[in-house]
């Protein structure tokens, strides 16, 4: 591994796919990645477990604005759970709450078990979670001894199979919507095979419509130059397609008159011949030269008001030509 040296300010906006190795947190990464090259934001879309691998997509500088909207898609995991050992965490970085004898199991039992776990439920985050309460998350209160329910919520289960089965393990692969905690599945999973269980391991495969083959090691992009980093990003407007974002492109005026804050008519924005977005439903706004204007949203009947009909996700600032490009490769290049 190279030398390691803070860069100029970084500029440039879009998403960075990273495949997060066990032991950090997500927000280690963000601090990581935000110590070596310094950009004005960085966020992530999706929280991974300290004990997690696999798929984290972050989000720099504009892109931040929009993580709900990157972080929108299914996620699809590969887990090994462990029989036997229950843990307070649900994986093996907590406290043992139970044992339990190890079941004398078939493939045919456990697929069906998994089965049985796909579709719609209601499911309460866990004690050990990053979900909030009065702004701090669960995981904190849970370490100082302190019970927090938060009311379930409901997610689905697409898909559960069963990859292979040792004695007291299981590993199985599981598509499910934004939302879900596998070790909390993965303890009804236990018990509904008869013992305890924890996750021994968690890989995120996918988080639609990204990939972890289209990631890249911490370690690489720590490694490397600003300009290095401009080339691997994903651009802003690539991955908002890639999320299923319809686009209309509207001519110099309305783009400016946007960027401007004007509130434009309807008929403006849902233009003949160009993919409308139901309401609801975000969609991409473009200029004559392809660039991002806006990320809006139409308002759904009963949220409307007159004269305004979508609400403003994100608004971007128009190009500024020459200075900003040289801006730019001043922050890419400035470090080797």
């Amino acid at each position: 591994m190279g030398r390691r040296r803070r860069h100029p300010r970084f500029l440039e906006s879009g998403v960075l796919l990273v495949d997060k190795p066990a032991g950090p947190t997500s927000h280690d990464v963000v601090e990581l990645l935000r110590r070596r090259f310094q950009p004005a934001k960085l966020g992530h879309a999706g929280t991974l477990d300290p004990f997690a691998t696999g798929l984290l997509v972050l989000a720099f500088n504009q892109a931040t604005r929009l993580v709900d909207l990157l972080g929108l898609g299914g996620k699809t995991y590969a887990a090994t759970l462990a029989l036997g050992q229950a843990f307070d965490t649900g994986d093996p970085t907590g406290q043992e709450t139970a044992t339990a004898p190890l079941p004398l199991l078939n493939e045919d039992q456990v697929s069906a078990a998994l089965q049985t776990m796909e579709g719609e439920r209601m499911q309460a985050p866990p004690a050990f979670s990053a979900a909030k309460h009065q702004g701090r998350p669960l995981y904190a209160y849970a370490r100082a001894g302190q019970e927090v329910r938060k009311p379930p919520r409901p997610i689905t289960v697409y898909q559960a199979r069963l990859v292979s089965l040792r004695p007291g393990e299981i590993d199985f692969v599981m598509r499910c919507s934004r939302g879900t905690y596998l070790r909390s599945l993965a303890q009804d999973l236990a018990k509904s095979l008869g013992s305890v269980g924890h996750l021994k391991s968690l890989r995120r495969l996918g988080s639609e419509p990204f990939a972890l083959d289209q990631a890249v090691e911490l370690d690489e992009a720590l490694d490397w130059s600003g300009q290095e980093m401009v080339m691997r990003l994903l651009p802003l407007d690539q991955a908002l397609e890639r999320c299923g974002l319809p686009a209309v492109t509207l001519d110099d005026d309305l783009s400016w008159q946007l960027r401007q804050g004007r509130i434009l008519p309807r008929q403006a924005l849902a233009q003949e011949g160009q993919a409308p977005a139901a309401d609801g439903q975000a969609f991409r706004v473009l200029d004559p030269a392809g660039a991002l204007v806006a990320v809006l949203r139409w308002l759904a009947p009963g949220m409307r008001r007159q004269g305004r009909e979508y609400e403003s996700i994100r608004v971007f600032p128009e190009p500024s030509g020459e200075s900003s490009a040289e801006e730019a490769s001043a922050s890419a290049l400035g470090a080797e």
